[in-house]
């Protein structure tokens, strides 16, 4: 027996056993944690820290090479603190929410030299757009429509503000930055990733960013959004996941189901010529 075919043969009776074992309903919440468990080491739901998503590691492996960053969904400025403390990278930080905006500026007055704060949501049209929130702080504000699918905000006191949304490719040519090299571009904004990407077709095309890190959630569920999706606007770039150690990403595929759970995860697209370091 060849050693392909024997691990085939040994994986089917492993499995034929777990299944007679645990394939029963009695056992439905032990399965629950070994699940929950398998998750978080693949790099899902994992949350409190930078530590814990695996992001800090990630952005120690390339902090050598940030000068300039993008912080789109900047919130309270957690993200760009990282950057601060771990690289010298200049960074621009995005965010509409009022209350959140004010902590993000609090930074901007610690380390002038360092970051600006822009207070503008990010998307694929010049649009006035209402954004869901709970608090003026919150990290989970949205503007996915139906924020009763998303059980977080089961028994919240929701508030909604109208916020200014720009493409990335207008501001940039606003700010007359597409002769500017970008290293990093991150993107949280609670289900409105793929819009953000949509309208940065142009930076993308002509300021080739070397990493572009985007959170996968629930909230991509309830958009019809895929990271086969994603990937379908970021043909020169490679697709990772972020692990929660070690400093190596995990490169996967977009076509693969596996790589389509829609629990809270960081993936990082990175530029061709740059994939060999990985």
């Amino acid at each position: 027996m060849k050693i392909n075919d024997l691990q085939v043969y040994i994986f089917k009776k492993i499995s034929f056993l777990y299944n007679f074992i645990f394939g029963r309903k009695t056992t439905q919440k032990l399965n629950n944690i070994i699940f929950s468990l398998s998750l978080r080491a693949k790099g899902y739901n994992n949350y409190g820290s930078f530590k814990a998503t695996g992001e800090k590691n990630f952005i120690q492996s390339i902090s050598r090479e940030l000068q300039f960053s993008l912080d789109i969904g900047a919130n309270v400025g957690n993200y760009s603190k990282l950057l601060i403390e771990e690289s010298n990278s200049y960074i621009f930080a995005f965010e509409p929410l009022d209350g959140a905006f004010d902590n993000l500026n609090k930074l901007v007055i610690e380390h002038p030299n360092r970051i600006e704060a822009f207070k503008l949501a990010l998307g694929d049209k010049n649009v006035e757009k209402n954004l869901n929130f709970t608090d003026e702080k919150s990290e989970k504000a949205t503007f996915l429509d139906d924020i009763s699918k998303l059980s977080f905000y089961e028994g919240a006191s929701n508030k909604k503000k109208l916020v200014n949304v720009v493409t990335l490719d207008e501001f940039m040519e606003q700010k007359n930055l597409f002769d500017k090299e970008i290293d990093l571009i991150k993107i949280d904004t609670e289900g409105y990733e793929l819009e953000v990407l949509k309208g940065s077709k142009r930076l993308i095309e002509i300021n080739k960013p070397k990493y572009i890190q985007l959170e996968f959630n629930i909230h991509q569920l309830f958009k019809n959004h895929t990271m086969y999706e994603f990937s379908k606007y970021l043909k020169k770039y490679e697709l990772f996941q972020i692990l929660p150690f070690g400093n190596k990403l995990l490169k996967v595929n977009p076509e693969k189901a596996e790589t389509n759970i829609f629990y809270l995860t960081n993936f990082v697209y990175i530029r061709n010529d740059l994939v060999h370091k990985f």
